[in-house]
């Protein structure tokens, strides 16, 4: 035998006393477990990205100077809180407009009441208290076109008047300083300030940015999951932990959508948010527990892996023989779920599980190699 033949020799008889030693032991019986029925929940993680439920820039359908920003980026406004203060010239001259047409009605039925009076007395013809008739119902219009142009700018600033306790305001204190006082810019709903764009005494242009408020409270969370594993994010409980709290996620009704760019499907979700912890943009890592299910359990020594393939070996009449199996991941315990292939109560090979489903000797060369 030449030297290089004895090299190969000794390789392979290096290669294989482990194998023998192995098999020898199987041959006197192998060590065996009894496949354990129990209850196993998966446990999936995926990133979410935060989205506010509501957004909103706010500005002035009219030029203002801004008097007063008593809000800085990152303060948290209920709905109804002051966010600025301002002067806008458009509001004086509205706020005017309906007074004066509240006068000129106010005047139109004291002069409509004396034409009837004339008419009664027969000073007066008929035509002259249909001219009065008339001119009150005009005057009456323009009131109420000028109620309604006010309570429209009003309403753009998220306030709400009545015309009867707005009228008496002006008679109280004064058009100027009524007008002064509904130049008061409310939050339209309770959040988070995001970004300020103003500043205390400058000069806007209708339309010009103020400042931006996000509604954080719930929030929505955009989960991409494989598709492979939609069917188990749709059943089960999805929560996030922060801070040492553990905070559930309730789905959405909806189809999922595409992310093109990643390949994922998107999954939304609502959270609550009361200390305003997520912010909009923000990633998270959620995790989901599936719906339980009851499997196998058996010793981890018990699974062999092999080209992406988990396989147990199971004792017969006629030798041990491999089963295909599909696995879970492997408990604090050092126990593996056996979700597919094994049903308990099977006995399965604890020791030199490996080493039998390798035992032909040729196959383990080949892949020692």
């Amino acid at each position: 035998m030449s030297v290089r033949s004895l090299v190969r020799h000794g390789i392979a008889m290096t290669l294989a006393l482990p194998l023998l030693w192995a098999l020898n032991a199987l041959a006197d019986g192998p060590s065996t477990a009894l496949a354990q029925a129990g209850e196993w929940r998966p446990h999936l993680r995926a990133f979410a990205r935060i989205s506010a439920r509501q957004q909103t820039r706010l500005s002035l359908p009219f030029g203002a100077r801004i008097r007063g920003l008593p809000v800085q980026p990152g303060g948290k406004v209920a709905a109804g809180d002051l966010l600025a203060t301002f002067d806008a010239p458009r509001l004086r001259r509205h706020l005017a407009a309906w007074q004066q047409a509240r006068r000129e009605v106010r005047l139109a039925r004291k002069h409509l009441k004396l034409l009837r009076t004339g008419n009664q007395e027969h000073t007066l013809t008929r035509h002259d208290l249909m001219a009065g008739e008339q001119a009150a119902q005009q005057a009456e219009g323009r009131s109420e076109l000028a109620w309604e142009t006010l309570a429209a700018d009003l309403d753009q600033l998220n306030q709400k008047a009545a015309p009867d306790r707005l009228a008496r305001r002006i008679h109280a204190i004064g058009l100027s300083e009524v007008a002064r006082g509904l130049g008061r810019l409310k939050a339209p709903f309770a959040g988070l300030v995001r970004l300020r764009h103003a500043a205390e005494g400058e000069q806007l242009a209708a339309g010009d940015p103020i400042l931006e408020l996000e509604s954080l409270d719930p929030v929505y969370l955009d989960v991409g999951v494989p598709k492979s594993q939609l069917t188990e994010w749709r059943r089960g409980q999805s929560y996030w932990q922060g801070g040492g709290e553990k905070v559930i996620l309730q789905p959405l009704a909806g189809v999922p959508r595409l992310d093109a760019d990643t390949g994922l499907w998107l999954l939304r979700l609502v959270a609550h948010n009361p200390g305003y912890r997520l912010r909009d943009g923000a990633w998270i890592e959620v995790h989901h527990l599936g719906d339980p299910r009851t499997v196998a359990w058996v010793p981890g020594q018990a699974v062999v892996s092999r080209n992406g393939r988990d396989w147990v070996i199971v004792p017969g009449d006629k030798g041990p023989k491999p089963v295909e199996v599909r696995v879970g991941p492997t408990a604090a315990d050092g126990l593996i779920p056996v979700l597919k292939g094994l049903e308990p109560g099977t006995q399965v090979v604890t020791e030199g599980a490996y080493e039998q489903l390798y035992r032909d000797l040729k196959d383990l060369i080949k892949f020692v190699d």
